[in-house]
């Protein structure tokens, strides 16, 4: 479910219509995210680590309204929750696109994402239009697990606002420092929608979520 936010009565118009006038107006932020309690209790449950960092991302940002809003139809839509949609490297080498369903219990969402993740990886290549249904109640999500990185980029494609407006995020290889776990990340959103501080409210509520993650999986 959605409503339909008007720019006008939150004081934005003039802010919106400016940089959504851009091409691309999207930017993103990279930072640092401490998982090391997640990595803990990652082993003490047996679980997956991608599925557990998943949903308390989705869940993080999900708290911050902005992240929640999309251009659809040249309307401003307001979700209620946002589904996970991200990418699964399959037996072949190559890749395919999930969206997981959004659950508010954390055990309903691992399983069903769980299954859904085996399943796609052990099926055949595509051989039909890769990417063809353009969803936007998502958020665009992928990680690097092989690559510890300081910085990096999404492709966005110009002058496509509904697409712009959908945040992306990535997350890479954790290591090792001065006894703690970190791993690079990056939140990319479209600046019609969602200004600094918005985004400074939603990566700080990965990295809490990520230091007291039995607030979430539980």
């Amino acid at each position: 479910m959605y409503k339909i936010v008007d720019m006008n009565a939150r004081g934005r118009k003039s802010v919106f219509e400016w940089f959504n006038s851009f091409s691309n107006p999207c930017y993103g932020v990279n930072i640092k995210v401490d998982v090391t309690n997640v990595i803990k209790l990652t082993k003490e449950t047996k679980t997956s680590f991608f599925i557990n960092f998943l949903y308390l991302t989705s869940r993080a940002l999900d708290t911050v309204e902005e992240l929640r809003m999309r251009i659809v139809n040249d309307e401003i839509r307001l979700y209620d929750y946002i589904n996970p949609g991200f990418t699964v490297l399959q037996d072949s080498g190559l890749f395919d696109n999930v969206t997981a369903p959004y659950f508010d219990n954390y055990r309903d969402f691992y399983s069903n994402t769980h299954k859904m993740i085996e399943e796609v990886k052990h099926k055949g290549p595509r051989n039909d239009t890769y990417n063809d249904l353009p969803t936007y109640q998502e958020y665009y999500m992928t990680c690097l697990p092989w690559l510890e990185y300081e910085s990096m980029s999404h492709p966005i494609p110009d002058n496509d606002k509904s697409s712009a407006s959908t945040p992306r995020i990535c997350w890479g290889k954790y290591y090792l420092e001065n006894g703690r776990y970190y791993l690079p990340f990056n939140l990319t959103v479209s600046h019609a929608l969602v200004d600094g501080f918005s985004l400074s409210k939603a990566l700080n509520k990965v990295k809490e979520y990520a230091l007291n993650p039995e607030i979430i999986l539980k």
